[in-house]
């Protein structure tokens, strides 16, 4: 009987953390500290948006409008979600394409929406769910700037599950003062009914210590698409935030001296 309870109680909370929020804003910080070659830091409040793309429909007729021109928008064809027909489902085949493993639940995506139609995501993360709710695999959607490229990385819950850290190899260029011939380190906590948090570290090969670290958290308050108060604390000039902020630390870097790493 003990045991029943706890199983009970186990499938309670993990259900209690997709299904409490559908949609959500998180208002929050991003932090970056570069350690090597030069110490270099930063911290920024930042928000963004927790959409679930299985209830886009929810938008209609919204201040936050979906591929439509708006003062906010969310472009699909930015991220793993049709045109036509937006759901969660080409996140879930991506998914299943580079591990085994059920995602048939829930969709969420954080992200930036667009700002007067400009948008620019150094980092968007899907949180994929299994048919009863629980955690099942994240993607880390990376995107860099000038080139306006996209990667993609999966991450299995169950490498992340208990603040377990996970180690993947980089195969994306985003910073031109980085290397390719590194490997991340991520932790993630995920969205429950008022938080959410993603920790990224960069380690050169061959190396034992980081050389740099970035961390993102992020409270979170219901969404419904309607009122005009939550977004504008902190979400409508988020892009243009965003995209001034890379470039501001780029030339603090450069004139740091560090080297110049081009696209390969």
């Amino acid at each position: 009987m003990n045991e029943l309870l706890r199983l009970c109680k186990k499938r309670w909370v993990s259900m209690s953390e997709v299904s409490g929020i559908i949609h959500a804003i998180g208002h929050g910080s991003t932090w970056h500290a570069r350690l090597l070659p030069k110490e270099h830091r930063f911290q920024y409040r930042t928000a963004m948006v927790l959409l679930d793309l299985d209830r886009l429909s929810d938008f209609q007729d919204s201040m936050l409008a979906v591929n439509r021109l708006s003062i906010l928008s969310f472009k699909t064809h930015r991220h793993l979600c049709d045109n036509v027909t937006p759901s969660g489902n080409q996140a879930r085949e991506f998914v299943a394409d580079v591990i085994d493993t059920d995602v048939s639940g829930p969709v969420k995506l954080l992200t930036n929406p667009h700002f007067l139609g400009i948008g620019f995501n150094p980092l968007s993360v899907y949180f994929l769910h299994s048919k009863v709710g629980e955690p099942a695999a994240a993607i880390y959607e990376v995107s860099n700037t000038p080139w306006n490229e996209i990667h993609r990385y999966v991450i299995p819950y169950r490498k992340i599950a208990q603040n377990n850290t996970f180690w993947f190899d980089k195969e994306f260029h985003v910073s031109p003062f980085n290397p390719m011939g590194q490997r991340y380190v991520t932790r993630a906590r995920w969205p429950r009914e008022s938080d959410v948090s993603i920790y990224l570290g960069l380690q050169n090969d061959g190396a034992d210590e980081l050389m740099f670290e970035a961390g993102l958290s992020l409270r979170l308050i219901p969404f419904n698409g309607h009122s005009i108060k939550p977004l504008f604390t902190g979400i409508w000039p988020q892009s243009l935030l965003v995209i001034g902020g890379i470039y501001r630390e780029a030339f603090a870097l450069w004139r740091k001296g560090l080297r110049y790493h081009p696209h390969p």
